[in-house]
């Protein structure tokens, strides 16, 4: 009886990696799409801005839509290459 309660934790187990798995995945799909969706808007901002703004304010325009832009980018960046990933996409026991 013990050894099939240590078969069934470890299906348990294998169970929860792949829906962490598949978790992170769909992270990092919606993360990109929303990172590139961003990029879109900056790019019109500033694309729209750069004529009509003075260079120090374009800057300053630029940089806020920057860091919109690399909030998104950042995490992506640390799992892609640390795998850092963000808390809730985290399991424990493996």
């Amino acid at each position: 009886m013990e050894h099939e309660d240590g078969v069934q934790a470890l299906i348990a187990r294998a169970g929860k990696l792949a829906e962490c798995k598949a978790k992170r995945a769909d992270w990092a799909r919606e993360t990109a799409a929303a990172c590139r969706a961003a990029q879109r808007a900056m790019d019109d901002r500033c694309g729209a801005a750069v004529t009509r703004m003075s260079e120090e304010a374009f800057h300053r325009l630029l940089d806020e839509e920057q860091a919109k832009v690399d909030a998104l980018y950042g995490p992506l960046k640390a799992a892609a290459e640390r795998d850092r990933w963000p808390r809730e996409l985290y399991w424990g026991g493996l």
